[in-house]
């Protein structure tokens, strides 16, 4: 049992290597949670609990449900299901509960998104920003060392299953060598934040993070964290009665405070401006590059201004702000700036064609 919970964990990381760099989340309409047993009253309870999942991987905000705005939709879920079915669920590692009968239940995009725009809920759009996770413990007896997936699977298990609840992409470093070097133990228990951005680079993440925690002397865990997105560095601490039920915790208050430097609340206005984009030689970059432009949540209509060689200009609607559509280009991987620094109150980007 123990080597079949391995292995899946390394295919979880394989596919959440940085290697990959999967920034588009598309599982954001789907809940799965565990249910006690397949009758109804099981099911509709099961429904209800993944319209919630649902509901804090569209917002970025786990605080989403105690919005007012939401009750409304409780009452009427059957009006947004799209389908559901069981399968066979590995046991959230945070749970004490034995069941592992999963209900998976898949929303209407059409539908949700209406609610949501209605209702004016935050947005978090599905090219996500990509987190890297380092964790360190002080153990009474192992003193202070990094959490490694391979050495603590269980604990990375908990972060696994919680981000994938959220819908928030992410990597482990690898822990070696060069790791070691640039950060070390007592740097990163520390949290010396140069240390860690330092180590951080070579992963090309959009958001880093340093999680540490310790067991107190009553059992307690207390920890602490550490992250910088978009710019900026935050910190924060909580505590909890364990080591699973802190990392779940932690991570919530994590996520929803990134999430606030992404989301967008739909607008009734939109931002109207020009796309100026180089290296656009050939229809097929063409088509990839619209393509790119039109999936973003926030983009409502996109037109062709003009062609000159291989440079182009695209009028941009969006119903978010510029700055925002231009930071999800930018973790696409597609396009980088044409100039140091774009001037958003111009109404007009400059960008270049990355992608080979």
């Amino acid at each position: 049992m123990r080597a079949r919970q391995i292995g899946n964990f390394v295919m979880l990381c394989l596919f959440f290597s940085p290697f990959l760099l999967a920034e588009q989340v598309d599982d954001l309409y789907r809940g799965q949670v565990q249910v006690a047993n397949q009758t109804s009253m099981a099911q509709q309870q099961g429904v209800r609990d993944a319209l919630r999942q649902v509901l804090i991987k569209l917002t970025g905000n786990s605080q989403i449900l105690r919005s007012p705005k939401v009750d409304g939709l409780m009452s009427q879920v059957d009006d947004y299901v799209a389908a559901v079915g069981y399968t066979a669920l590995a046991r959230d590692p945070a749970s004490i509960s034995r069941a592992n009968i999963g209900l998976e239940v898949n929303f209407s995009h059409t539908a949700l998104d209406q609610f949501v725009r209605t209702q004016k809920l935050p947005v978090l759009p599905s090219n996500r920003p990509l987190m890297l996770i380092w964790m360190i413990s002080d153990d009474p007896q192992l003193g202070r060392q990094f959490i490694n997936p391979q050495q603590t699977p269980q604990i990375a298990e908990l972060v696994a299953h919680k981000l994938q609840q959220r819908g928030i992409p992410f990597i482990f470093p690898s822990y070696d060598l060069e790791d070691r070097i640039t950060l070390t133990e007592n740097d990163a228990w520390k949290m010396d934040a140069n240390a860690i951005a330092e180590a951080s680079q070579r992963y090309q993440s959009d958001v880093w993070l340093l999680l540490r925690f310790y067991t107190t002397s009553s059992g307690d865990v207390r920890g602490s964290w550490l992250y910088q997105a978009s710019g900026e560095r935050k910190l924060g601490d909580a505590r909890a009665a364990s080591v699973e039920g802190f990392v779940p915790l932690s991570l919530d208050r994590i996520a929803d405070e990134i999430a606030g430097y992404f989301a967008y609340v739909p607008q009734s206005m939109h931002n109207q401006f020009e796309v100026a984009v180089d290296g656009v030689s050939d229809y097929t970059i063409y088509r990839a590059l619209t393509s790119q432009i039109e999936q973003l949540e926030l983009v409502k209509n996109l037109q062709l201004i003009s062609v000159e060689g291989n440079k182009l200009a695209l009028a941009v609607e969006v119903e978010g702000s510029i700055e925002l559509f231009y930071q999800a280009l930018m973790r696409s991987g597609y396009l980088r700036a044409a100039q140091p620094t774009q001037e958003f109150d111009s109404g007009l980007l400059y960008l270049n064609w990355a992608a080979q």
